[in-house]
């Protein structure tokens, strides 16, 4: 088999070219809402999930789970965050040996800001494909990570021979 035999049975068969093709078009619409902001999309899901934690605060390693970031990738990404002002990332007051990211005033009231421009990116994104389409999408999202994430936590068996 040649290169370009490779290239044509992912292109058709890959499920990771098909959901990063998804995700970049969904990511550009909620980008292109947002832009008022000064806000990206990926920032947006970063805040609202250190928002939900308790107190305001995520610990790292929690919200590297929620995300599905590695740790290095996910410290990369606050960082832009932390320069703006918009998070602070410190030790827990419970346990210091725990770094917690969290939302400053600044970073609440744009994450507040953010709410009706991603409503309404979501409510265009949700139009375009259709009701029934988009609960199907959910549940098979959800489903998907759900068995990746115990996937990975479980060890690979080893071929038999």
């Amino acid at each position: 088999m040649n290169h370009l035999d490779a290239a044509r049975i992912m292109a058709a068969d890959c499920l990771c070219f098909r959901a990063r093709r998804t995700a970049r078009a969904i990511t550009r619409a909620y980008d292109m809402a947002l832009r008022p902001t000064g806000l990206q999309a990926t920032q947006v899901t970063l805040m609202s999930a250190i928002a939900l934690g308790p107190e305001g605060a995520q610990p790292m390693g929690r919200l590297s789970d929620i995300l599905a970031l590695e740790l290095s990738t996910l410290t990369r990404n606050l960082r832009s965050l932390e320069t703006a002002g918009l998070v602070e990332v410190g030790r827990s007051d419970k346990d210091r040996r725990v770094r917690v990211a969290r939302l400053t005033g600044a970073g609440k009231t744009q994450l507040a800001d953010a709410l009706p421009l991603w409503k309404q990116a979501h409510g265009e994104i949700l139009a375009a494909l259709g009701g029934e389409t988009a609960a199907a999408l959910h549940a098979a999202l959800d489903a998907a990570s759900l068995a990746l994430a115990t996937a990975e936590r479980e060890p690979a068996t080893p071929p038999t021979v």
